[in-house]
């Protein structure tokens, strides 16, 4: 097998250190196979408590949930081996994998998940729905943990796949949120932590007791690498094996490459979600709100800002939660880009145009390390100036965004990039329901809509998707109608694999997130 230096330091360091071993097997002088994926911005390395792409990616090579889920919404077993439901859905029983350590080896048993639904779980702002209607947790032997729930939770084990079990030997008896061990996690999933430099990078190496298999990378090194451009460069330059969420617009580039490969597995869908500030004077109005969405060229943002990995939504769920679609949602009919129509119904409304030919001025939040964000919001600004809109792009770094969308709600209007999560009602509902606490990565806008909240919450306590279809069908309507927020349009991430050194690392399971079993080096 083909060596190289040993790489260590600074994500530079790193850098410059992998350019001298492109087109080798990267290793160091001890011989560990050296894996490199980049990563952004990381508040911490626990992604139970913080809920961001780059955490996830990070976090979830160490921890591991009681299930995942695929990029085509299947649940697959993990922690949990299986599970029974009980016609009622009110009783829940999970088998657990047997012989599982936690990387400092204690044993991981029923009594760690028992620990989780009833201490960390509640934490998370999407354990806390479905921990509400847990009554009991019962563990009648190492390996069985029973849910006994006061009424059925439609989502349940699409929640489960975003909960990340903590050792109770670690957290119990702690400040959970502020245990070291969120940014030096104990888990039990194939990569071991051995290093976190803040703002620089994260260091990890293979579990060699990995319960799922062979984990045949000696380390990882995940450099923080919070400009896309960048990260894009280092992908194509061979300085790093692994990109997720290529700048869309380099895709030719990529393409080109030969030895890289691009894929559209390994993560769930994403939207371009638009939000209002109902607050803002224009902007009081559902039909000026209406107005505005129509006025956004969906056509253009996918051939130009988004290339090859975007398609323009047809209402607020994506073609693939087909169950969840209204037959009386149309968004290509009912908001068409129309630039005549749009600028005589704002002529009607009155909000005619001044004499510098603009009706009023709004703002676009985004967030800046988001390349793909700063594209769409250009073309809201182009777009948006044919119907007399003049158009303030705000781009914020990812801290300043959160804080002044959802805390100081000081804006008019935002777009963010945001995944569907493993359920309607977990990643898409969160965007309209009413959030009077002000919640990030949920419904900014300041209104509170019975008809969207009733319908959301009856959506998420029912059992069977077909019922269930129908409450998100009536949620579909009201949203529309309320116009608080709505996908400009529905995202495929691209990921970026270098095939000279591994393979295996090329999402073909389906699973979101890497299956690190499956990474193997390439042999001469």
């Amino acid at each position: 097998m083909k060596k190289t230096a040993r790489k260590t330091l600074s994500a530079a360091a790193v850098a410059a250190l992998i350019i001298t071993a492109c087109g080798e097997t990267q290793g160091d002088d001890d011989g560990d196979r050296i894996f490199i994926s980049s990563t952004g911005t990381l508040p911490m390395l626990n992604p139970q408590f913080v809920t961001s792409p780059a955490v996830q990616q990070v976090g979830s090579s160490m921890l591991e949930p009681l299930v995942r889920i695929t990029d085509e919404f299947e649940v697959v077993p993990w922690l949990a081996h299986d599970w029974t439901v009980s016609d009622d859905g009110l009783e829940v029983t999970f088998h657990l994998e047997e012989g599982v350590q936690w990387h400092d080896g204690e044993p991981f048993t029923a009594a760690d998940v028992k620990f989780n639904f009833e201490e960390i779980m509640p934490l998370d702002s999407l354990g806390a729905d479905f921990v509400g209607t847990i009554e009991s947790v019962e563990t009648p032997d190492d390996y069985t943990v029973v849910l006994r729930l006061s009424e059925p939770y439609g989502a349940l084990l699409e929640s489960l796949s975003l909960q990340f079990l903590l050792p109770r030997h670690v957290y119990e008896g702690t400040e959970y949120l502020e245990n070291p061990a969120n940014n030096a996690p104990v888990g039990t999933g194939p990569l071991v932590f051995e290093e976190f430099v803040d703002a620089d990078r994260v260091e990890a190496r293979g579990n060699d007791n990995y319960w799922k298999g062979e984990v045949q990378v000696d380390r990882v090194i995940f450099p923080i690498m919070t400009d896309p451009n960048a990260s894009d460069l280092a992908m194509l330059s061979g300085e790093i094996d692994q990109r997720g969420g290529i700048v869309a617009t380099r895709v030719e580039e990529f393409q080109a490459h030969p030895d890289i490969e691009l894929t559209l597995r390994g993560n769930l869908p994403q939207q371009v979600v638009l939000m209002f500030n109902a607050d803002s004077e224009e902007l009081a109005g559902p039909e000026v709100r209406r107005l505005v969405y129509s006025a956004i060229d969906k056509n253009q943002v996918v051939d130009t800002a988004l290339p090859e990995t975007s398609t323009v939504p047809e209402g607020v769920f994506p073609e693939s939660l087909g169950w969840a679609r209204s037959p009386h949602v149309n968004f290509t009919e009912d908001f068409a880009y129309d630039v005549e129509e749009i600028n005589r119904r704002f002529d009607e409304l009155g909000l005619t145009a001044g004499g510098d030919g603009y009706r009023f001025s709004v703002d676009v939040h985004y967030m800046s390390p988001l390349a793909d964000a700063a594209a769409v919001a250009e073309v809201m600004q182009s777009t948006l100036a044919e119907v007399g809109i003049r158009v303030e792009l705000i781009g914020l770094e990812t801290n300043v965004y959160t804080e002044k969308v959802y805390e100081q709600r000081d804006f008019d209007t935002a777009i963010q990039i945001a995944t569907l999560s493993t359920d309607p009602s977990l990643g898409i509902t969160r965007w309209y329901t009413c959030n009077p606490e002000k919640v990030a990565a949920r419904n900014p806008s300041g209104v509170c809509d019975e008809e969207i909240d009733d319908a959301a919450r009856r959506a998420i306590l029912t059992p069977g998707q077909e019922e269930r279809g129908q409450h998100l069908q009536r949620f579909e309507e009201a949203a529309a109608e309320a116009m608080i927020a709505a996908p400009i349009v529905f995202v495929s991430q691209i990921n970026a694999y270098n095939t000279a050194n591994w393979e295996g690392h090329d999402f073909a399971s389906g699973l979101n997130g890497q299956d690190w079993t499956l990474l193997k080096p390439v042999e001469d």
